[in-house]
């Protein structure tokens, strides 16, 4: 299925029903894109939505119900066709219902509904997540993983942009291994600061999660030139992430977190899992602002 666009006079989107990913954020004025390209030369993902699982499971498998089961780190819903429920042009609406190429893998009953609205100079995401079953909960988590252009004007070099909080904060990292698991390590990384000067060597270890986030909004970008603020209030996690040498910077922000090296967790107690009981719904909103 073809890529469904919005537009204003502000800004334009597009989205792909597969993963109901965004592909493309642009200024009207400047015509400036924002998102990475995707190009598979690097990482061919834009913005991916985590769920059911954020991270990677110790040997990807998990216990529910007394069976084991196995998941690919990040879960599946960014590898699945989205039904396109609403279009009008400023606003649309994606649905993914319990996943029938998955269902061996996750057998839990669940709605996913991921919706795009044009907002004045903004983009706002919002995510359902309902729980149809009678009887069980529905266990889950689920994560943002934007990628923006790095850096967002050729004109400005890499090192030259931050990410800037809202407000001061003091942030534990939490290490990761070689394996895409946490180590159980914490490293201080935030005392009392307010932003990170960007470089490539800051992620020579992989990503940085910092746990203890307070702000609910971060701003990527340049004193002088253009900048993104990406605000995802209550985010227990936040993790920035690129690749070597990779020419975007993702912005994370996580309602779920990785395994720890050797974990072996029945899926309701693992850390950070959501748990929805039967005909309840959940929600989260993103909003993502090009300057």
């Amino acid at each position: 299925m073809s890529h469904i666009q919005l537009s204003n006079k502000y800004i334009s989107a597009s989205i792909s029903p597969k993963g109901a990913e965004l592909r493309s954020l642009r200024r009207a004025d400047s015509g400036r894109e924002y998102m990475w390209s995707g190009d598979a030369a690097h990482w061919d993902r834009v913005s991916p939505t985590l769920f059911p699982i954020v991270g990677r499971l110790h040997n990807d498998a998990y216990t529910w119900q007394g069976r084991r089961y196995n998941l690919p780190q990040h879960g599946f819903a960014r590898d699945l066709e989205f039904d396109v429920v609403h279009e009008d042009g400023t606003c649309a609406s994606f649905l993914l219902g319990s996943a029938g190429p998955f269902l061996e893998r996750y057998p839990q009953q669940f709605q996913l509904a991921l919706t795009y609205t044009l907002d004045s100079e903004a983009l706002v995401l919002r995510y359902d997540v309902f729980n149809p079953s009678n009887s069980d909960d529905l266990l889950f988590s689920l994560g943002a993983h934007p990628a923006f252009r790095w850096p967002l004007d050729e004109s400005f070099p890499a090192d030259a942009h931050t990410l800037q909080f809202e407000r001061s904060e003091t942030a534990d990292r939490l290490e990761v291994g070689t394996d895409a698991l946490l180590t159980g390590r914490k490293v201080p990384f935030f005392r009392d600061m307010d932003h990170i000067k960007l470089r490539a060597d800051l992620f020579r270890a992989g990503a940085i999660v910092l746990e203890g986030v307070k702000s609910d909004s971060v701003v990527f970008g340049t004193e002088d030139g253009p900048r993104v603020r990406l605000t995802a209030p209550n985010a227990p996690w936040w993790a920035f992430w690129t690749m070597p040498s990779g020419p975007f910077l993702c912005l994370e922000p996580w309602h779920g977190i990785a395994d720890k090296h050797g974990a072996d967790w029945d899926l309701r107690g693992k850390p950070g899992m959501i748990a929805l009981p039967p005909g309840e719904s959940w929600s989260w909103t993103l909003k993502i602002e090009p300057s």
